[in-house]
């Protein structure tokens, strides 16, 4: 995905389906969003996804 998309979707993050459920407080993104500064034009890729206690939980690596 093109960073200005990634860029826009990280602001509208409480507008995506369950972006307020999942995240009550803004802080809770914060790493999130750290990362996808650091990231630049690297797209990442998911390392890992799996459902804990009944919620998906996926993780990404970028730069590597």
């Amino acid at each position: 995905m093109p960073a200005d998309i990634r860029e826009q979707r990280l602001i509208e993050w409480a507008e995506a389906p369950g972006g307020r459920a999942s995240h009550p407080r803004e802080e809770h993104l914060l790493p999130l969003h750290v990362v996808a500064g650091a990231a630049g034009d690297d797209i990442g890729h998911q390392v890992f996804q799996d459902r804990v206690i009944g919620s998906m939980q996926s993780a990404f690596m970028f730069g590597g």
